[in-house]
């Protein structure tokens, strides 16, 4: 059930490249949340109307030195939104209505490798699934994709946690020069007990999907949308899915259908 708190800042990290770690302190939100699912966080005093949505980062236990009640938000600096919350010091208040939405499938199966698949701050959700599934025993490696070294967020914190980590960018800056999609390619054609679980800009996740699709491999993918109410009543998320045998076109809301959604049920 979705709570609606007031909360303060604990602690803003700024990561550099417009990139910040947001944490706060909020027992119920620390209990409830799943990876995957989100918040709307709103800026009282600000002369923003609406809240925006940003996905959980982290839970108790994902960060070290992290309380038991603390959560946090991974975001990037793109509007006025966002502009405003990057200029809130710790003990400023905010409001904040969560958890919503569907998280990720975290019941994968023994033996099976996590391929996560992250485009720039995309990754977001994946240090708390990340955690997660490595409480399960679940392997995870992370392919990271982005347009230069600076939009890779929390790289160092995968590298020291995850098994694998594969870094690719569009102009070389870090890693393999080139898109997150060729070593998906590659890892997939080894073969293997393997799910996609993906989040990023709509085309990576188009591409992903049809990728996971040619090599018959289960993929969820976590969808990034604009929305005003962020539980179902404004429909201004809604994308294009396909249901029933004859696929016919239905639309179904990011914010409580997903944001994580199987890639084959998407209209793309």
């Amino acid at each position: 059930m979705p709570r609606d708190l007031s909360v303060e800042i604990a602690s803003h990290r700024d990561l550099g490249g417009g990139n910040h770690l947001l944490e706060v302190e909020a027992a119920p939100l620390a209990r409830e949340t799943a990876p995957g699912q989100f918040f709307m966080i709103g800026f009282p005093g600000a002369d923003t109307l609406l809240r925006r949505p940003f996905s959980v980062c982290g839970l108790p236990g994902t960060f070290d030195g992290s309380s038991r009640s603390a959560v946090h938000v991974l975001y990037k600096v793109v509007g006025r939104g966002t502009e405003h919350l990057a200029s809130r010091k710790p003990g400023s208040p905010l409001s904040i209505l969560g958890p919503l939405g569907r998280g990720f499938d975290l019941e994968l199966g023994a033996g099976t490798e996590a391929l996560l698949v992250a485009g720039g701050i995309g990754s977001a959700p994946f240090p708390a699934l990340a955690a997660a599934l490595g409480a399960r025993g679940i392997r995870c490696t992370l392919l990271y994709g982005a347009r230069s070294a600076s939009d890779l967020p929390l790289l160092d914190w995968f590298r020291a946690r995850a098994p694998e980590v594969i870094v690719t960018t569009e102009d070389g800056s870090a890693g393999t020069r080139g898109l997150v999609t060729d070593p998906l390619r590659e890892r997939l054609a080894r073969g293997g007990n393997v799910r996609i679980l993906a989040c990023g800009p709509n085309p990576m996740l188009r591409e992903v999907a049809a990728i996971a699709r040619e090599a018959s491999v289960p993929c969820e993918v976590s969808l990034e949308a604009r929305m005003a109410c962020g539980f179902g009543v404004c429909l201004g998320c809604v994308v294009p899915t396909r249901r029933g045998e004859g696929g016919e076109t239905a639309y179904e809301r990011v914010c409580v259908e997903g944001p994580v959604m199987p890639a084959e049920k998407l209209a793309w």
